[in-house]
């Protein structure tokens, strides 16, 4: 199978900061799906959160095809978790179950993780423990920002599946040794924001100014691809596939033809300590929650 999987926020949301296209329309979706199937994509990542995407996916998947569905946890405001925090999370699931047409599925991951660490977040995760114990997931885990986030996880609690964003201008997970030490402890890993929400795709002359400080690195990143006369999109995506550690590279598109040339994308061996110096590592401009646009 492919280590490639399929994000779906752009199914639900008008999502990326390089997005022309909108949300993306039930042709599109039906097409999409179809295309990843068909060239050996076997796992969906959705969400709870990300609008409508879950109702689009369950409405266009076909159901002779064998999909490992990723979804995730609502979001949880309250500043200690209580049981009808809990009652939530179960209520949420088995709406995403509904909306997904799906009896069980593959992965349930607290979206926000710092609901974990509120009082009393040992309660949601004790409630996906028992959705795992019922046969109505496969794996639990959480969705990552940083190493801080990595770190109380793994010192808590006992997951099988981390989401996290990795890509070759955020390195932070790789170069300070996180992934290795998620490796060892068994867990499946899922890399998200290889492209940066679109950020390394974009013409360097139609970036927003609030990445003016960054431009340089940008510029080393375009310049290397040049150099192995790849695409950015080629190099971005290669940098990731070439981490040894990553299990799947969740991509998100809007079309058949942008997932056509992800999937056609040259395969290139690289050396992935050379790019460490386009590393960034100011969370404002690798986290787009961050992002003041």
């Amino acid at each position: 199978m492919s280590k490639l999987a399929l994000g779906t926020a752009q199914f639900g949301l008008d999502y990326g900061i390089s997005n022309v296209h909108g949300k993306t329309d039930k042709h599109n979706v039906n097409q999409i799906l179809e295309f990843a199937y068909n060239n050996n994509i076997d796992t969906i990542d959705t969400a709870a959160m990300y609008g409508n995407a879950e109702s689009v996916v369950g409405g266009s998947i076909n159901n002779s095809h064998s999909w490992n569905i990723v979804t995730k946890t609502p979001y949880f405001s309250n500043d200690c978790i209580d049981k009808t925090c809990v009652k939530k999370l179960r209520e949420s699931f088995k709406k995403s179950l509904l909306n997904l047409g799906k009896k069980n599925i593959y992965g349930l991951l607290i979206h926000s993780c710092d609901d974990l660490f509120k009082p009393g977040g040992s309660l949601l995760f004790k409630e996906m423990k028992a959705l795992k114990s019922i046969g109505l997931v496969e794996k639990i885990g959480v969705s990552v920002y940083n190493s801080r986030q990595v770190e109380m996880t793994l010192d808590k609690f006992d997951i099988d599946l981390i989401q996290l964003p990795i890509n070759i201008l955020d390195q932070n997970l790789l170069i300070d040794g996180w992934l290795k030490k998620i490796k060892e402890k068994g867990i499946e890993i899922h890399a998200r924001s290889v492209f940066l929400q679109g950020v390394l795709l974009m013409p360097r002359h139609t970036l927003p100014a609030y990445f003016s400080d960054i431009y340089n690195n940008i510029e080393d990143f375009i310049g290397h691809a040049h150099k192995l006369s790849l695409s950015c999109a080629e190099l971005a995506l290669g940098f990731v596939q070439n981490i040894d550690e990553i299990d799947k590279i969740i991509v998100g598109v809007n079309t058949i033809n942008q997932l056509r040339e992800i999937i056609e994308a040259k395969q290139v061996d690289l050396d992935i300590i050379e790019f460490r110096r386009i590393s960034v590592n100011d969370p404002n401009y690798t986290n787009p929650s961050l992002w003041k646009l």
